[in-house]
Parts: structure tokens; sequence; C-alpha cells
């Protein structure tokens, strides 16, 4: 008698512990699932280890970090003089539209960074002084405590300073090698837009050229102006006309069908010179400076000196997120009337890589 009560207890206690242990795994349908924060993940299975769920965490969530925007941008009155005392809350930022919010702010005050780029390549072998000179003018005209990169390029890049202060520049000099044949202009600007991209804060290239590439290697016409649709960098060109000069380096080619080769090439050359010049300075809010002589050069590295230290840069992380490529419209405004902005208007967007 005693061993079936026994038995019979052990029987109704299995079934009642049972069914709870069985009530505790089924869901409840009327339970709501945790919030989710962000930069968290849930996963059903339930949190096995600490271990398990950093893998979880590394393997299955997608997280997209927000991108700053940043908008280089000089103000002018309707004279053309430049205005130096607006304050952020004096911007209206939009993108598609859109007002945004200023999350940056950097005003005329702060110093800028600059690459200096000159190209020395054998169309301006004759010109060598006054190169020298344009760049000497250039960095007189910049202030102690902004930052300079200097580059020449012919058949190679030559980094003649990484950026550093003007003051320390100033005490070494720029010394430019001598001429190779030659030049590889879209390599150069590929190259500069990649170093420049790493700094943060106002910069910007000024590119002194006569446009004509001749042997560039990693880089095309196109490809330089789609990566600079992406940048944050005002582009200044200065366009000097090295045209004249062609018959005379025409006539050390011995060979008359070789002569007519190169020619033909180099006018080819000079042909999409100025449109992509004046490209690279459009697209990006910048000017383009022609010098027919390149004693003009010196008074257009001044206009260019007095700009870059009244400009502005704005930074922005955009409202309306998106992980498609594409142009984005920008429109930037000041308050106050009869005030000018010149920025970019628009740029281009990558796809979005989610981050495994």
């Amino acid at each position: 008698m005693m061993r079936r009560t026994t038995a019979s207890l052990v029987i109704v206690l299995f079934l009642i512990f049972g069914a709870k242990a069985l009530n505790a795994q089924s869901p409840d349908p009327a339970r709501k699932p945790p919030v989710l924060r962000s930069g968290t993940t849930y996963s059903q299975a339930g949190d096995q280890s600490n271990s398990s769920t950093r893998q979880t965490d590394r393997t299955s969530s997608t997280r997209v970090s927000p991108t700053l925007v940043t908008i280089p941008a000089v103000v002018l009155d309707r004279n053309g003089r430049y205005i130096a005392n607006l304050r952020k809350e004096d911007f209206h930022l939009y993108e598609d539209g859109v007002e945004q919010n200023l999350a940056y702010f950097a005003s005329v005050e702060k110093p800028f960074t600059v690459a200096l780029m000159l190209d020395v390549s054998g169309s301006t072998q004759y010109e060598m002084a006054q190169i020298r000179g344009a760049a000497d003018t250039f960095l007189s005209r910049l202030r102690l405590n902004d930052r300079m990169m200097a580059i020449t390029f012919d058949g190679k890049i030559n980094l003649l300073t990484d950026v550093a202060d003007v003051r320390s520049i100033r005490q070494s000099k720029l010394h430019i090698p001598a001429a190779t044949d030659g030049t590889v202009l879209y390599d150069a600007v590929e190259f500069t837009l990649k170093r420049m991209a790493q700094i943060p804060g106002r910069k910007a290239i000024v590119l002194m050229t006569d446009g004509v590439d001749q042997s560039s290697l990693s880089a095309s016409l196109k490809s330089t102006l789609d990566e600079i649709a992406e940048q944050d960098i005002m582009v200044y060109t200065v366009q000097y006309n090295t045209l004249p000069q062609l018959p005379q380096r025409l006539s050390a080619i011995k060979s008359e069908k070789a002569r007519r080769k190169v020619q033909e090439r180099l006018m080819k050359g000079y042909a999409l010179s100025e449109p992509y010049l004046r490209a690279l300075s459009d697209k990006t809010g910048g000017r383009f400076f022609k010098a027919d002589d390149l004693r003009e050069v010196g008074p257009a590295f001044e206009s260019i000196t007095a700009e870059l230290g009244v400009q502005y840069s704005l930074g922005y992380y955009p409202k309306e997120k998106s992980n498609d490529s594409g142009e984005r419209g920008i429109k930037v405004r000041v308050r106050y009337p009869n005030l000018v902005v010149r920025a970019r208007d628009s740029y281009t967007t990558a796809p979005t890589i989610a981050r495994q």
C-alpha cells in the first residue's frame, strides 16, 4: 500500500512540474519582443554565452554608421567682397530640398590645408623660372598657421613636402626637381585627392597646369571627375597656355611621321584641357583661372589665397538615409539678403557596404 501511494505521488509531481517546464518553453503569444536599441542584436535562441553573443553581433547584424557630409563654402556680397564674420546659425543647408541640421562648422578663423600642384612637364621647360616664382608667391600669401602640401608632376609625381605648417615650409623652401618626359596629370590628381581625403577641416587643391595629360597609367579624365564628386575639397585650377611653345618642342623630333603623330595626340589633349579644368573647379565650388602668360599666374594665386582665407566648412548627417548610390542636390543659403554663397551644388554617394 505504501509503495503504491509513493508511486502515485511521483506521477502527480511529474505531471505538475513537467507541465510547468513545457509552458516555460512555449512562446506566449501575448508577450512582446524586447525593444532593440541601436547597435544591439536579438536572437530568439537566447544568450547561450557571452562569446556566442559577441559572435552573433559580428556576423548576423548589419550596422551602418552615419556619414558626415562636409561642404566648403565662400560667401560674397553683390560687389564680390568676401564676408568673413558669419556664424553657424547664419547658414541654411538643404539636401534634395530637405533642410539639414548643421553638425559641424568651421569658420574663416580656422586654419586650412591646401595642396599646391605644379605641372613641370616638358611643355614648361622654358618657363621654370616663372613657375618657381609663382610657387613662392603662393607660399608667401598663406598664413603661418595654415598647412600645405606641395606636389610637382611631369612623367612622375614628386612629393616636395607632405602636409606641414607654412612656417616650417618657408624655412626649408620648395625645391623643384628637373623635369622628365611625359605628363601624368590624371595620376597626380588622383594621388592628391586620396591624400587630402584623410585630412580633416577646411581644405583645397590648387592646380597649375596646361591641362594636357600624356602618360597617366592608373587614372583618367573620367575617373578623376567621378572621384572629385565624392570629395569635400574645393579645387582651384589655373591653366596656362603652352601651345605657342609646341612648334619648338616638336622640332626636336627628327622623324616627320613621328612628329605628326605626337602633334595629333597633343592637339587632342589641348582640346580636352580647358573643359577638364573647368569641370574640376565647377564640381567643387572652386574657381577656374586662365593665364595666357605665366606672368599672370602670380595674380591668380593671390586671388586664390585671399579666397582660401575666407572659406567656411559646413557639415551635416543626411536626414534621408539611403543605401543607394547617386547624386544628391545641395543648396547653401545665408539668412542675410544680398549675399551670395558659392559652394558645390551636388555630391555623389558611393554604394553603402554593410559591415559583417
